[in-house]
């Protein structure tokens, strides 16, 4: 019956008489949404949230720049004229922007713009826009013109303790933050993923049902037997098969930078904070306070503030991995990265090339190979 009504859409189909006898005593009942367009609800959630709101955004820039050059915003086909239009959106972006100072945008944004406008064509329009070999030079252009990305730097395990020093952990609120910044660092967290970002609170952002103390194996045990921490995180941004994942990390054998710590100095600090049935572990820490505090540390330490943020922690905990010679993928399991990105993470500072040059002088000789520092310049 199923083959019969998806094959038989005209009535001199060979199929369309069984099909006609077999649905003739059927009522009509009406489909309501959202499931009367499920293939619009399916496209709609190719996209992140996020990303849905910032296409949106620079689609709207793209039908703006149309209309003041008089021509519509839907291309029909990907051929020349299409190409030519898209190149020009590019030309404007790059020298005026599309904000008030009229400073013009860097290539990344100019490409996420671009790929709004390519998507909205693919959704609304059935056009697959490409990028011309026009289009191609034109942006790589652009890109060897604007500023190189700044990156920030990862922090170290020193970095945490002159934080550690500078908190008091007397101070429920002082534990919360210590115990979440650990949390981070140690299992490779976006700042998305544990802490209140601006007024939103991501869907997967961590839990705390999905958090407890564990065995070697990953069993619940108490607080008492605790030997690891296990989290789980639900789908993310870049999970696009929304399988979520579970991790455990286990004691690290130091009295201050430690996963099964940082979560007891967490749910103490609930408790006396009056948190303790808050849904997210973190409760109400914002990703704002913990790049304050970081950036408190880095002037302790006598570096620049503005390289560090809560993405350092992240980094940092992938930096510190690749120094420790730990393998690539279980960085990259745990961090769940879908490529070696974070193989760009570690800086070398001048300890790090301590052997390099006798290397090359008695490339022979048997020899440690050094660590990768994570600090310097």
């Amino acid at each position: 019956m199923a083959d019969a009504g998806s094959r038989a859409w005209t009535e001199n189909h060979p199929l369309w008489e069984s099909w006609a006898n077999l649905s003739s005593s059927w009522s009509q009942v009406e489909v309501r949404p959202p499931y009367d367009n499920l293939s619009g609800v399916w496209e709609l959630l190719s996209l992140a949230r996020t990303t849905t709101s910032k296409y949106y955004k620079y689609w709207l820039q793209w039908a703006k720049f149309s209309q003041f050059m008089n021509w519509s915003p839907w291309l029909k086909s990907a051929n020349r004229s299409s190409s030519n239009k898209l190149a020009y959106f590019a030309i404007y972006l790059w020298r005026y922007g599309w904000n008030a100072s009229g400073t013009g945008n860097q290539y990344p944004i100019i490409q996420t713009k671009l790929s709004s406008v390519f998507w909205y064509h693919r959704r609304y329009c059935g056009v697959e826009l490409s990028r011309s070999p026009l289009l191609k030079v034109l942006l790589q252009g652009v890109k060897r013109l604007s500023d190189p990305i700044k990156k920030k730097f990862p922090v170290t395990p020193a970095f945490l303790r002159i934080l550690r020093r500078s908190l008091r952990l007397d101070l429920p609120r002082h534990r919360l933050l210590w115990g979440s910044v650990l949390t981070g660092y140690l299992f490779l967290l976006r700042r998305s993923e544990y802490l209140l970002v601006g007024r939103q609170r991501h869907f997967y952002c961590l839990k705390t049902r999905d958090t407890f103390f564990s065995d070697g194996r990953g069993n619940p045990v108490s607080e008492d037997v605790a030997t690891a921490v296990t989290i789980g995180l639900c789908v993310a941004k870049n999970d696009q098969y929304g399988r979520g994942a579970w991790r455990t990390m286990h004691r690290s054998g130091d009295r201050l930078l430690c996963p099964v710590l940082a979560l007891k100095y967490l749910l103490r600090a609930r408790r006396e904070l009056g948190f303790a049935q808050h849904p997210h572990l973190c409760a109400d820490l914002t990703s704002k306070a913990v790049a304050k505090v970081l950036k408190k540390a880095a002037r302790r330490a006598s570096v620049e503030l503005s390289n560090y943020s809560t993405h350092s922690l992240r980094s940092g905990g992938a930096t510190a991995l690749l120094s420790g010679k730990a393998d690539n993928l279980s960085i990259k399991l745990l961090g769940r990265w879908i490529s070696r990105c974070f193989e760009e993470y570690p800086l070398q500072n001048a300890t790090a090339t301590t052997d390099l040059s006798r290397r090359m002088v008695f490339p022979h000789q048997r020899q440690e190979r050094p660590s990768i520092n994570s600090g310097g310049r």
